[in-house]
């Protein structure tokens, strides 16, 4: 049995995500915007980290203890599927990977915004909206003022944040 080798100009592509578009590529360097998308990332996942009691004592009892009485009631009045959902709602914890981003992003406003605290506020505001899916027009809503000029503020401490980031030649995530 003979075998022929035949080589090809143009080798094949077995990459399968050449093509797809990846979301959290990192750039070669910081700036701004992913500055921004860090540190709203940051919040929503201090957000979704558990905050119970003293020491790990936080309370084990459900909010309300329902009799099935009550449970009829809420059937007649269509209320049981919502207290269902929110009884049998599960909380995705964040990954260890998620948490160590979170430790190093979250004290960047205060680090490199310190001696100007209208940007840090602008900054950690604007943060937040995102993080809860909002834009600049609700902190606007919520705190008063334009929300190009918090949307502003933002990209300024942001870009503030970056360039003492990249001066410490600090890995971008």
């Amino acid at each position: 049995m003979d075998c022929v080798l035949i080589r090809r100009d143009d080798p094949l592509k077995f990459n399968p995500l050449e093509d797809a578009v990846l979301e959290d590529i990192a750039p070669p360097i910081w700036h701004g915007p992913h500055v921004g998308k860090r540190l709203a990332e940051a919040m929503r996942t201090l957000r979704s980290l558990p905050m119970g009691g003293v020491g790990g004592y936080g309370g084990s009892w459900p909010p309300y203890a329902y009799e099935f009485e009550d449970m009829l009631a809420q059937a007649e009045q269509g209320e049981l599927e919502k207290t269902q959902r929110l009884q049998n709602r599960v909380r995705l914890l964040p990954s260890y990977a998620d948490v160590t981003r979170m430790e190093a992003a979250i004290c960047w406003p205060a680090q490199y915004l310190a001696r100007t605290s209208w940007l840090l506020v602008a900054v950690n505001a604007v943060a937040f909206a995102r993080s809860i899916e909002r834009d600049a027009s609700w902190v606007a809503n919520r705190r008063g003022g334009f929300a190009e000029t918090w949307r502003d503020r933002h990209d300024r401490g942001c870009e503030i944040i970056a360039a003492g980031l990249r001066d410490e030649l600090a890995p971008v995530f």
